[in-house]
């Protein structure tokens, strides 16, 4: 299988100013190949550089020493509307009560990739995107809608349909990368489970996507490798059910934990202390 993105020898130090002190956080000697079409969930406790982690996929943030490949080519090298064809970073949930557009005109926002600096209306073909991404998603019934009356989870289902309008899901899905930072949060339970097959049923069509999640047992159900990250390193990157393991959690999560497996399917059943 083809990789679609490398990640070398990667450094990265986070420091913010707080009101009281200034806070340091870095990424440390990170090494990883991603292959096409793999689903991967990142994983660890609060604070161990997840959602840092994934700003370096996206180019949202450079790194201070490595490189990033996407593609066989350095992630910088790209032109940074070029490359918004091929990586869509989906962030958590955002505030979107501020925003009094229809849902539609809203997700034509996607199609600004495909526009050149004096195209300012939408064509025919923006429109059927939009509304083949939409149909994916299960909105067709919201794009009359303003975007500030919806739910959370219909927000989010907003957000996850902008950023495939903007891969131009119409088109082949192989060799494009959805990176979604904790998409499951705030949102209930069929809500989750309804995002998860969405992704799931893209990553079967080609796409390939990496998710911050924090329900473990999501993780085993969907997504076929995990990436656990703790203290800014990668500590384990494999298949699912070989990173998710009892000892993984009493080591990481300071949690005791018994894994069965009903019917193939993997389950946490985390144990009293």
């Amino acid at each position: 299988m083809n990789e679609i993105l490398k990640v070398l020898d990667l450094n990265f130090l986070y420091s913010e100013e707080t009101k009281n002190s200034e806070y340091t956080f870095g990424l440390k000697d990170i090494n990883i190949k991603v292959i096409e079409k793999d689903l991967i969930s990142v994983i660890g406790k609060n604070g161990s550089g997840k959602s840092t982690l994934i700003k370096l996929f996206s180019r949202i943030n450079n790194p201070d020493s490595g490189k990033v490949f996407f593609r066989d080519a350095e992630i910088l090298k790209y032109d940074k509307k070029d490359l918004s064809k091929f990586i869509s970073y989906l962030p958590q949930m955002n505030d979107l009560t501020h925003f009094d557009s229809d849902v539609i005109d809203f997700l034509m926002l996607g199609r600004y990739p495909y526009k050149n600096f004096l195209d300012f209306g939408y064509t025919k073909n923006d429109t059927d995107e939009v509304l083949i991404c939409s149909k994916i998603t299960g909105i067709e019934n919201l794009l009359a809608k303003k975007i500030n009356t919806l739910s959370g989870g219909e927000r989010q289902k907003v957000l996850l349909t902008l950023s495939l309008v903007q891969l131009g899901t119409a088109d082949d899905l192989t060799g494009k990368l959805l990176i979604a930072d904790e998409p499951l949060t705030h949102l209930d339970i069929n809500h989750q489970i309804e995002i998860m097959n969405i992704l799931k049923t893209l990553n079967e069509k080609g796409l390939t996507i990496i998710i911050v999640l924090h329900d473990l047992n999501l993780a085993l159900k969907y997504t076929n490798k995990a990436m656990l990250i703790s203290n800014g390193r990668v500590v384990k990157f494999s298949e699912t059910d070989k990173v998710i393991t009892e000892e993984m959690l009493k080591e990481h999560f300071f949690i005791d934990s018994k894994i069965l497996n009903y019917e193939k399917n993997f389950f946490i059943n985390y144990l009293p202390n």
